[in-house]
């Protein structure tokens, strides 16, 4: 019984229904039973006709029957017509301008006298929408009519119902659901492009949020410069000024007292002063504090600044020591305002500056044998609030002691960082030796969670492999110029392990080549004659060679890079030779990614296709967390999406990202395409170019879905690469 037909009218359906077979039934038996009877009176065949051919009539008369009510009943069946006159009369909300999803599908079913109807509305690139009704205290039914919605010759939509829905034949009810769902056309596309601009008005907020955060940065990089100059002048200007008024008073003393060859001797000097004071002036708003600090560091700008100084400032610093850039800037300026003030304050006093380095700590200190001070009488001025703030911007702390009668003395520390050998390196090429050091533990955490099964011995030698050097398989068809390229490529790759692939039997199949060189023969005809491709290669990991001349579009799609060789040459530095550099730049550098790549990758599908008996959670747990974390590996797989075509982007932005990833080189410089000359500070403005790019790309309204998760991923390697140019 529908939910939507009142019960009386059901029960008088059912009434006339019974009533109809029973007449058409009766009426049967009656006719043949009189007819047969006459003609064979007293037989059993006219005892047995009867109720047969009566019984064989049951069934079709009760169909017959049932459509003739179903026709006698159309009081309150629902027609397309009545139902799209409940659509507009829904109310409309102000912000959006088009019902709500959730009240069309209700009147739909209401309108339909349905027991379950569901709305789904198609989104290119997105999750479908579903919206569902069901009448109060009813249990939605399974079984459904599904009718495609369409507006303009495309599918926007289904409008889904149950079966007992619209009485009437089957021609009927889909007859009346294709009316509806040609109604509702209208509806679900204006739902459709509501969500599109609500999507849009999000990224566009997005957008505006960037603009907004973008002009606030430029406004405190702004003040954060005028204060810098304001410092530089005062640390640095200062000291050169105090200096110059000592030397005029040296002049002011020596014609006073008669000593003229004196004075001449210190206003020759006052002059050099005053060039390096406009000198200073000039690079100070120019942005840069002492050309000697930048070029041989620390110790040497102190010795050039303070060697001029009279009486002479006693030097306790060590010979031959580099710092961080930020961190020789920070204490070069606190060492020349502290000698300034001790100059100012203290004239004629013996001044010490001493540098000591303790572990991963810079420490600094600048004493002087004055009159001193009671430390602690009113606030700081602004020296010392420049000289905190420096400090403070590396991360050291600065302290100034004081006391009447015993001098003053400027002390403070800044923190160095690790040693580079300590620091993951930011080409993105190698990775760093702790997310090595955690993939070994994965497999050796999987290995003891195989224990006693055939899996751990397999996992065993995946472990030892992770210590071996880079696996290269040569495959390619039994000709001579393959073996020829095999021995080449072996003789100039020491750092791997060249062979070719049919010498590979002896590796676990859990634990295949690292790389792959692929052979074609373009002389012979198919490509499954060509070469035996392995069963999964991704273009990071393979470069191809084409044996004669001719080409074989698809291998682009499975290499990075393609090169040409003669086909006929017997040398083997003379075949290897252009496939050197492209092992050399394309899969050596990426030796260590490659391998925790093939390493992650085993380890996923040993736990999908064979799961151990014990607990894998708290594995699957650490594998889903270091390939999160390795942003090494989703370079290599973003980077063989673009390669094979999986991830459809356009042609500009996918060569742009392709070079940003590694496709010509892993190197910094080629990353940015930059050169291999290129310094620290020309990676540093071209990666930022680079990372505004495609800052401007993730939040573009304009830009597909593909792109801006594109462009999401490709902001963290820029990240990456202007850390890695940053000076250390």
């Amino acid at each position: 019984m529908s939910p939507g037909r009142p019960t009386g009218r059901a029960l008088l359906a059912d009434l006339l229904t019974i009533a109809l077979v029973t007449a058409a039934v009766g009426g049967v038996h009656l006719a043949v039973d009189a007819g047969v009877g006459r003609l064979l009176a007293g037989t059993t065949a006219a005892a047995v006709a009867a109720p047969v051919v009566a019984a064989a009539t049951a069934l079709p008369a009760y169909a017959w029957a049932r459509r003739l009510t179903a026709r006698l009943d159309v009081g309150d069946r629902p027609t397309g017509g009545r139902v799209l006159a409940a659509l507009a009369a829904l109310p409309r909300p102000a912000s959006r301008g088009v019902p709500d999803l959730a009240d069309v599908v209700a009147a739909v079913g209401q309108g339909l006298g349905a027991g379950v109807c569901t709305l789904t509305v198609r989104r290119p690139g997105l999750r479908d929408r579903v919206a569902t009704w069901s009448p109060a205290g009813l249990e939605p039914a399974q079984a459904r009519w599904v009718v495609p919605v369409r507006h303009g010759g495309e599918d926007v939509g289904t409008l889904a119902v149950d079966r007992v829905a619209v009485p009437g034949t089957p021609a009927e009810r889909r007859q009346v659901l294709e009316d509806v769902a040609s109604s509702l056309g209208v509806v679900l596309q204006a739902e459709r492009s509501g969500i599109e601009l609500e999507r849009q008005l999000r990224a566009a907020l997005a957008h505006a949020t960037e603009i907004a955060v973008a002009r606030r940065r430029a406004v405190a990089e702004s003040d954060s410069e005028r204060r810098r100059i304001e410092r530089d002048l005062h640390d640095g200007a200062q000291h050169q000024l105090v200096s110059l008024s000592l030397a005029l008073g040296l002049v002011e003393h020596g014609l006073t007292t008669g000593q003229l060859d004196r004075a001449r001797a210190v206003l020759a000097s006052v002059a050099v002063q005053l060039e390096a004071i406009a000198d200073l002036l000039a690079r100070t708003t120019a942005g840069v504090s002492s050309p000697v600090l930048a070029r041989s560091g620390l110790v040497a700008a102190l010795r050039e600044e303070l060697a001029q100084d009279d009486p002479p400032v006693v030097l306790d610093v060590p010979d031959g020591v580099r710092f961080p850039a930020d961190v020789e800037q920070a204490v070069y300026f606190v060492c020349l305002e502290a000698v300034s003030n001790s100059r100012k304050h203290a004239p004629g006093a013996r001044v010490v500056v001493r540098l000591t380095q303790d572990g991963d700590r810079l420490h600094f200190a600048v004493q002087d044998d004055g009159p001193g001070w009671t430390s602690g009488a009113g606030s700081p001025g602004r020296g010392m609030r420049n000289l905190a703030a420096r400090v403070a911007a590396v991360g050291g702390q600065v302290e100034v002691r004081s006391a009447p009668g015993r001098g003053t003395s400027v002390e403070g520390s800044v923190p160095l960082p690790a040693p580079a050998a300590d620091r993951a390196p930011a080409s993105g090429a190698p990775v760093g030796p702790g997310l090595f050091d955690r993939v070994r533990t994965l497999v050796r955490s999987a290995r003891d969670l195989y224990h006693g099964s055939p899996e751990a011995e397999r996992l065993q030698a995946l472990a030892r492999s992770l210590d071996e050097p880079l696996r290269i398989a040569v495959t390619g068809p039994p000709v001579p110029a393959v073996d020829v390229l095999a021995l080449g490529l072996a003789a100039g790759t020491p750092s791997a392990t060249v062979h070719r692939a049919e010498e590979a039997s002896g590796i676990p199949a859990q634990t295949p080549a690292d790389a792959w060189v692929l052979v074609l023969d373009c002389a012979r005809s198919g490509e499954g004659e060509r070469f035996a491709l392995p069963p999964v290669v991704r273009p990071t990991q393979a470069v191809g060679v084409l044996l004669g001349e001719g080409s074989v579009p698809a291998v682009a799609r499975r290499c990075q890079a393609v090169v040409t060789v003669p086909a006929g040459a017997e040398d083997p530095a003379a075949v290897s030779a252009p496939v050197q550099q492209l092992v050399d730049s394309r899969l050596v550098p990426r030796a260590q990614a490659l391998r925790v790549r093939g390493a992650l990758a085993v380890l996923e599908a040993t736990l999908q296709v064979r799961p151990p008996r014990g607990d894998a959670g708290p594995l699957r747990y650490q594998l889903d967390a270091v390939r999160s974390a390795a942003q090494e590996v989703a370079e290599l797989d973003l980077l063989d999406a673009l390669c094979s075509g999986e991830l459809r982007v356009p042609d500009e932005e996918r060569r742009a990202a392709e070079v940003l990833l590694g496709a010509d080189g892993v190197e910094a410089w080629a990353r940015l395409a930059c050169g291999p000359t290129a310094g620290a500070q020309d990676l540093a403005q071209a990666a930022a170019a680079q990372l505004a790019r495609w800052q401007r790309v993730a939040v573009h309204p304009a830009s597909p879905a593909a792109v801006r998760r594109l462009a999401g991923a490709l902001v963290q390697t820029c990240e990456r690469l202007m850390a890695g140019a940053a000076p250390r």
